[in-house]
């Protein structure tokens, strides 16, 4: 069974970009200078930000390029547009796109075949990461396209396809009333029937229980309705399967003058959530200071936490597909 290690933050020097690109999205990326022409396949993630948050602020936040140069991988995170009358917050569009095949899903698989054109990036291991909308997407990446993305990391997100009628409004208020919220049973196999694929993706999550932008209960629905995504992936939509979302494994533990945490893991390490207890709608372990802070002048880290950008990479690491 995977043991999920929770390492205590440190904030590195920030790197800036050493690479860029326009496929579909504008975006940045940071290759290890270990990755060269004609070296082994490394492993890719795509990194997306959250809603009023650009990649520059969400890199400064997080370290994902000093991650990726010690580990000797590749990162690239798009920039999501603002637009003033349909989304002002430049927000990765998950309420209505969400479908394989067309629309922002699309254009970021696009996006990480320039990259692997760019770069000798190993297809098993190609990972998607999200923070908040971006964690929204992210979930629906995971269920439009298990064939490219080998595992998901989701931070303060929330399940597949959160309303019925992908109504922007009713999809927002669904963030935090839960009666408004689609069952996750119910966005488990919409999810599915995406593209029926025939093996599991894993999973990984992590969230602060005083959330109040995205409320936790969020990060339970979504990892039962990946629970159940899962089951019709290795069932053949035969529901319900063997995949659950009830703990198999239960840590705690404590940052050094920081914050406790709770870690879960299911199905066999397939899925694994952390709960971050005190902390907000932020990063865990991410860099709190004014080159973090998005545009409506928040700042959306937590260095207290423990370092989500570590944990989430040692498990999407630890599967390929």
């Amino acid at each position: 069974m995977f043991a999920l290690v929770l390492a205590v933050a440190a904030a590195a020097p920030a790197l800036k970009p050493n690479f860029t690109g326009n496929s579909g999205f504008p975006y940045v990326g940071y290759a290890a200078t270990t990755v060269t022409a004609g070296a082994k396949p490394v492993p890719l993630i795509l990194a997306l930000h959250g809603c009023l948050q650009n990649p520059t602020n969400f890199e400064d936040g997080t370290r994902w390029f000093e991650d990726a140069q010690a580990n000797g991988y590749v990162v690239v995170m798009p920039a999501h547009p603002s637009n003033d009358s349909t989304d002002p917050n430049g927000c990765f569009e998950y309420w209505n796109n969400h479908s394989r095949g067309s629309g922002e899903p699309a254009a970021l698989v696009g996006l990480v075949k320039d990259v692997e054109g760019k770069y000798p990036i190993d297809p098993a291991r190609v990972y998607v990461v999200g923070f908040s909308g971006g964690a929204g997407m992210a979930v629906a990446l995971g269920a439009d396209y298990p064939d490219v993305f080998a595992a998901i990391g989701v931070h303060s997100g929330l399940e597949y396809q959160p309303c019925s009628n992908d109504d922007i409004l009713k999809c927002f208020y669904a963030l935090s009333m839960q009666n408004q919220a689609q069952d996750p049973t119910s966005s488990g196999k919409a999810a599915y029937a995406q593209d029926k694929y025939t093996k599991a993706i894993p999973a990984i999550f992590f969230v602060g229980d005083a959330d109040s932008v995205v409320l936790p209960w969020n990060t339970d629905f979504a990892v039962k309705s990946f629970a159940v995504m899962n089951d019709g992936f290795t069932s053949g939509g035969a529901f319900p399967g063997t995949f659950t979302a009830n703990p198999s494994e239960h840590t705690t533990g404590s940052v050094p003058d920081g914050r406790t945490y709770d870690t879960y893991v299911a199905d066999n390490g397939m899925l694994t959530w952390t709960i971050v207890h005190s902390m907000g709608h932020a990063w865990s372990g991410g860099v709190n200071e004014r080159d973090s802070n998005a545009s409506d002048g928040g700042n959306y880290n937590d260095p207290k936490g423990p370092d989500a950008t570590v944990a989430i990479r040692t498990f999407l690491f630890a599967h390929s597909k």
